[in-house]
């Protein structure tokens, strides 16, 4: 899709010669959420992920085996009731298999050895820390996702969110330096963890994501020009903007009432094609990329209540009108639009005897 020679971008850079247009003016942006993916699964450590993944087909793959399992945690009276399997395509589930996993480490390592099949790693208390820093890294990596699957998400607010994990990751990287475990609250639970190692995982984590997305952070200026105009030094920004961004920064009523408006709302109501085009063009090429995740699993989930068995008929025309009213941020105003109809009323003929 993104591949400079071919793809998706190739092909539209060659359409846009003959146009006359400037390919340097796309905006090239690979999917963010796959890209974090991407980052998160360089930092499994082999020894631990492997170790957990035996244990867990062992417990899961057999029907036997997962019954004893669950009534050995329910003598026990574990805060969990099974363990979880890991998929690798909603990589999510890597959080909660490995945080599960650590909360029944006991468990676990008891119903092995019942089994027969003792694991050495189960012992090892280098291990359990590894596994500890797993937990809570993961756990940053998951919210992380989240936040990046949420709704109305611009590019700068997704950018945002990004530049702001790799912050934490550089602080996180120094504190474990200083053997500062205060960030890590299952990791601080291990006694005698040497986190120097742990620090080098940051650190590998930081190059990576450097690395993913440095096409996105390759033009900011023009970004910042959209999230925060009212910040930017005019000297900075483009010739054709400079006029109107030292103009907007002079509004000091213009500026306040920008703080009680969304992004979107301030453009929709003072940055007009007639008065500012050249501004104008540029918010709209801005506010055309944004995430669009939560909009992909809600329109599922409406198709889902949609396509029930209780349809009677449902065709493709019906369908792509209920999924537009279901999708749309605007509420349809039900009772409204039946006032403005005109129901008829059978005639009733009274016989008078």
């Amino acid at each position: 899709m993104v591949g400079s020679q071919k793809g998706l971008i190739a092909f539209v850079k060659k359409k846009l010669n003959p146009l006359s247009l400037d390919p340097s003016d796309l905006i090239i942006c690979h999917c963010i959420i796959h890209q974090e993916s991407l980052c998160a699964q360089l930092l499994w450590l082999n020894s631990v992920m492997s170790t957990i993944m035996s244990c867990i087909n062992f417990v899961k793959s057999r029907e036997f085996n997962s019954c004893q399992f669950k009534e050995l945690l329910q003598d026990l009276d574990s805060e969990y009731r099974d363990l979880v399997y890991h998929c690798e395509v909603r990589w999510l589930s890597h959080g909660k298999m490995v945080m599960k996993f650590y909360k029944l480490w006991g468990e676990v390592k008891q119903f092995m050895e019942v089994k027969g099949k003792p694991v050495r790693e189960l012992n090892d208390s280098k291990w359990l820390c590894d596994l500890a820093f797993v937990v809570d890294i993961t756990k940053y990596l998951s919210d992380l996702n989240v936040k990046l699957q949420g709704a109305n998400q611009l590019l700068s607010s997704l950018l945002s969110n990004v530049k702001l994990f790799e912050a934490k990751l550089r602080l996180w990287k120094v504190e474990l330096k200083r053997n500062n475990k205060v960030h890590f609250p299952t990791l601080e639970g291990q006694k005698h963890c040497r986190t120097l190692e742990y620090a080098v995982e940051c650190s590998k984590l930081i190059e990576t994501f450097n690395e993913r997305f440095k096409d996105m952070k390759s033009k900011p200026m023009k970004l910042n020009i959209f999230a925060t105009p009212f910040n930017v030094e005019p000297v900075d920004v483009p010739d054709k903007l400079q006029h109107k961004t030292i103009q907007f920064q002079s509004d000091d009523e213009l500026k306040a009432r920008s703080n009680h408006l969304s992004l979107l709302g301030f453009y929709k109501c003072y940055i007009s094609s007639d008065e500012c085009p050249t501004l104008r063009t540029h918010e709209l090429k801005y506010a055309s990329v944004f995430g669009t995740t939560y909009c992909c699993e809600q329109s599922f989930s409406k198709l889902s209540i949609a396509k029930s068995r209780l349809h009677s008929r449902l065709t493709n025309a019906n369908l792509e009108k209920q999924l537009s009213v279901a999708t749309s941020p605007v509420p349809a105003h039900i009772t409204g639009f039946t006032k403005e109809k005109q129901f008829q009323v059978p005639a009733i003929t009274l016989v008078v005897s």
